[in-house]
């Protein structure tokens, strides 16, 4: 686990709060609450692999479960303490969380189609046996039990729902008594006890109409409608008529004109009433006790459940945020850091996407830079993406960026001094560095503000390049931000570091926020004091101090940033360059392809027609020979007939010969196109060329699919499996692992050649057509078809009115020379679409 001082400089608990907020029960929030980023890289990989295939669901469009999970912790609780009774509320909350969990389970359990097949149910190894339930904590649970993050088995969402309990019976038990809305059910063993209320209510009701009916006391009531007070109906009387009707007094109003008497009539009738009530809340206590202790044998499976609540709502939560917030799961590192696009998950549209990629061997990065130039932001970034990975969240970074697990990442950020405690800025700084130099190890991420500030420049910097030569020789990682100028040398005299630097324009005096690797940066202090109000003349006065003394170091640095500028730019032009050429190649090659397919169809075609010729010619000759028989027969003309046939035999064999040699050409051409158009890592800073028919890996879950077509604006038409997915083009990464894209050239035959005849098509199109001009259509197209070859083919019918199809599919039924036919997957047309496939 990480410590929780760094995470709280780095505001983890903000992204924590954000992240439980999308949890639908109470135990997945108090989880994500209570969790600190993971610093195994196992668990790590597990529960990334876990929010990526829900990710991959709701992809797909299936939206989550209406579920409610009320709390059940105290209810819960109870249930452990023999004779106890819960109450109707508590009884509801409990059946509407256990059919809630069946649902929320059956929901996730959809992921299982993402799965590898190893890793579905028939591939898991048998769910480990749950162990003895803890005696229950506060919450109702058995303390902190992880065992459903760690010991879960085979991949983690998987493993956890293996152990999911039946909790059907607590369902049953409820709302055996409890209505849906909450409410008790009316229950025969109350129906008695409920007639003798009502008969009640109807005595005390006759009653006190007799007293309204009768004029003599009409006259004496304040009010025309019976009163209830403390639960017993009395009658609101005029205060001079108190001593007219006999009873018990109640009340009397704050003016003193009105007495509130319950009659003697009336006492008799309400006691009755104050005893039913008393019995039906007797039986009704009874029902629930029953239900209780029914509910006790249930108690264990309860128990686990709310255990694996934590891990599934948690998974649940880790995936909405990814998706809704848009972020990435980040590849898997063995080292290092590489931050594409990254922002400041807090600075909303305030961030300014920043490049942070450490190359191969870099274990110390010092940034320098001006001040409110985005250093500590930077710094902040870093280690805040570092700890949201280990957490198992999607990053606001690109698709690419990728993060190794730290075990500890450690950071001094911000002013650590306290009046309190007689610490000085420099004091407070070198505690929390003390105890970081105690702790950090090889796999540790160290991240340091300001170091070696807030004291003499000189001895600062020495107590910064001594901290720097042992984290080092520790290995760890460490970034750092600075102002001193001998940390910069630092950072070019050792082969372990890199400097970096904050970009500032110099034209408008303002910061760019931008990191450029490489290359030191200034302070920039004057430009900035300058901006913030600072008289001119202090401004000149200092710039003349500074003119000896740095006139050749900042002449340097300005050099290098410049020299930076050009080649980035240069790099930014030759990419442009090389895109465009890979492009136009790609058309050619396109191209290319195309009429070599057009040419081998039509050689296709040709040999054809020689084979029908030496058919016929089969024929004639048996015609021949059958007439020489009949006639004079003669060695010489078998001879001659014998070597016609030989002869047009060895030149159709020799047209096959060359159709097989061109075939095998075109074959070899349309896969070095395949291969040309598969994914290739792209270079730093480049953006990949997509194409129909490319590889790609799809969205946060990097599910492999082939590239159908371009979709609307900045959209593609995606095959995954048996699904097609529209995708925005920042979803999609090209595949360079050497998975085999099936790259199709679609090449469109017109209905009739320049021979005029009909020619047959991949896809005909009848829509709008009348039944007869269809099936003559259907007829040429299928004669076409058998002399080309082309032995599957579609037809779009619509829907309509029902009449073109189905007397299509008629037709079909009865040609001799169809095989089979059926409906088009529902994506690529379903019942407006027949595909057919000839004999």
């Amino acid at each position: 686990m990480m410590n929780e001082h760094s995470a709280r400089l780095l505001e983890f608990s903000r992204i924590r709060e954000d992240v439980a907020a999308y949890c639908l029960s109470e135990e997945g929030r108090n989880a994500i609450l209570s969790e600190l980023p993971r610093s195994d890289p196992g668990e790590v990989k597990a529960i990334k692999a876990a929010v990526s295939t829900v990710v991959a669901l709701f992809q797909t469009g299936i939206e989550p479960p209406q579920v409610s999970f009320p709390p059940v912790a105290l209810a819960h609780r109870r249930l452990s303490k023999v004779g106890a009774s819960l109450e109707l509320e508590e009884l509801y909350a409990l059946g509407l969380w256990a059919e809630g969990f069946a649902v929320y389970c059956a929901f996730l359990a959809k992921t299982r189609e993402f799965l590898p097949a190893s890793a579905r149910p028939g591939g898991l190894s048998a769910p480990a046996a749950p162990a003895a339930p803890a005696e229950p904590g506060e919450d109702g649970e058995g303390g902190e039990d992880e065992r459903s993050w760690s010991e879960a088995p085979g991949p983690l969402l998987e493993g956890l729902l293996a152990q999911q309990p039946d909790l059907a019976e607590i369902g049953r038990i409820v709302f055996r008594i409890v209505n849906k809305d909450g409410t008790l059910r009316d229950l025969p063993e109350l129906k008695a006890a409920r007639d003798r209320i009502a008969r009640a209510h109807r005595d005390i009701s006759l009653l006190t109409e007799s007293f309204f009916k009768n004029p003599e006391t009409r006259s004496m009531l304040q009010s025309d409608a019976p009163t209830i007070r403390d639960g017993r109906t009395v009658l609101a009387l005029r205060a001079n008529f108190r001593g007219r009707v006999k009873g018990i007094v109640h009340e009397v109003s704050a003016t003193g004109q009105t007495v509130f008497v319950e009659p003697e009539e009336l006492v008799q009738k309400n006691n009755e009433l104050v005893q039913e009530e008393a019995r039906y809340l007797q039986e009704v206590n009874r029902i629930l006790r029953e239900a209780t202790e029914k509910l006790m044998g249930q108690a264990e499976g309860l128990g686990l459940a709310r255990r694996l609540m934590k891990g599934l709502d948690g998974i649940y939560a880790r995936a909405r945020h990814c998706r809704l917030s848009g972020y990435f799961l980040a590849r898997d590192l063995e080292s290092g850091f590489e931050l594409k696009t990254a922002r400041h998950p807090l600075l909303g549209r305030r961030a300014v996407p920043i490049d942070v990629v450490l190359p191969e061997g870099t274990r110390t990065l010092i940034v320098t830079g001006p001040n409110t130039g985005g250093k500590t932001v930077t710094l902040k970034t870093i280690g805040l993406l570092a700890m949201m990975n280990q957490f198992g969240l999607g990053i606001p970074a690109a698709l690419e960026s990728g993060l190794a697990v730290f075990d500890e990442v450690f950071a001094d950020i911000g002013d650590e001094q306290s009046i309190d405690q007689s610490l000085s800025t420099f004091s407070g700084h070198m505690r929390v560095i003390g105890g970081i130099v105690n702790e950090a190890g090889p796999r540790s991420l160290v991240l340091l503000d300001e170091l070696g500030s807030g004291t003499d420049p000189e001895e600062g910097c020495a107590v910064a390049m001594g901290l720097l030569d042992w984290f080092i020789g520790r290995g760890c990682l460490t970034v750092l931000t600075t102002h001193h100028g001998i940390l910069k040398n630092y950072g070019y005299t050792r082969p372990a570091c890199l400097n970096a630097s904050m970009d500032f324009d110099a034209t408008s005096l303002q910061p760019t926020y931008r990191v450029l690797m490489g290359v030191p940066g200034e302070s920039r202090a004057l430009d900035v004091a300058s901006q913030n109000g600072l008289r001119r003349e202090v401004i000149e006065g200092a710039r003349k101090y500074l003119a000896e003394e740095r006139a050749d170091v900042s002449e340097l640095i300005r050099g290098l940033t410049e020299k930076h500028r050009r080649i980035e730019d240069l790099e930014e032009e030759s990419l442009s360059r090389l895109k465009g050429a890979r492009e136009e190649q790609r058309k050619a090659d396109l191209a290319r392809l195309k009429l070599r397919q057009k040419e081998l169809e039509l050689r296709e075609q040709g040999v054809g027609e020689l084979k029908r010729l030496l058919g016929e010619s089969r024929r004639t000759l048996e015609n021949l020979v059958r007439d020489l028989r009949e006639g004079e027969l003669s060695p010489e003309k078998t001879r001659a007939v014998k070597d016609f046939l030989s002869q047009l035999a060895q030149g159709v064999e020799a047209k096959e010969e060359e159709l097989a040699a061109f075939r095998e050409v075109t074959l070899a051409e349309r896969r070095d196109f395949d291969e040309l158009g598969k994914a290739k890592p792209a270079a730093p800073g480049t953006a990949a060329v997509l194409a129909e028919g490319q590889a790609v890996f799809i969205g946060p879950a990097r599910k492999r699919g082939v590239i159908v077509r371009a979709g609307r604006k900045g959209q593609w038409v995606v095959e995954t499996g048996s699904l097609r997915l529209t995708v925005s083009e920042g979803e999609l990464e090209l595949d360079g692992s050497g998975y085999e894209a099936k790259t199709q050239v679609a090449i469109e035959l017109a209905p009739r050649g320049e021979d005029g005849r009909v020619r047959a098509v991949f896809e005909l199109d009848l829509r709008g057509k009348r039944l007869t001009e269809a099936l003559e259509a259907v007829e040429k197209q299928i004669d076409a078809a058998s002399l080309q070859g082309l032995g599957l083919f579609s037809i779009i019918h619509g829907t309509g009115e029902g009449i073109l199809g189905p007397g299509i599919q008629g037709y079909l039924r009865s040609h001799p020379g169809v095989a089979e036919y059926h409906y088009a997957r529902p994506e690529e047309g379903g019942h407006g679409k027949t595909v057919i496939r000839l004999k």
